[in-house]
């Protein structure tokens, strides 16, 4: 499976998904986890719409301070959905990165 495929696969997945309750009043650096899954959605939706995996160097800069601050935002959480939800997101995350030369994944800490 290439890696288009397989965020295309985990996006569906994702879409599907209701967002457990204890995501809703999680915060990462004082902005609620709304806006996170937010603008990552944004970055996600372009690449897996554009059908061939691409992102501008923002939308790219976006999904890297995404990815960063959801492994911040993990460790907090105590549901398992909440986390579940969450880990999907990060996997997306590193997998575009990892997708474009020149950007890579954030290690964990």
């Amino acid at each position: 499976m290439t890696t288009f495929d397989e965020v295309s696969v985990l996006w569906a997945e994702h879409l599907g998904a209701f967002e457990p309750d204890d995501l809703r009043e999680a915060e990462d650096f004082g902005r609620p986890f709304m806006l996170l899954d937010a603008h990552l959605a944004g970055c996600v939706t372009s690449y897996v719409g554009s059908r061939r995996g691409v992102l501008g160097a923002d939308q790219l800069q976006m999904v890297s301070d995404c990815a960063r601050d959801l492994r911040t935002l993990l460790p907090q959480l105590r549901g398992r959905e909440g986390w579940s939800y969450v880990a999907r997101l990060t996997r997306i995350a590193d997998l575009i990165l990892s997708d474009h030369p020149g950007t890579r994944p954030l290690l964990e800490h």
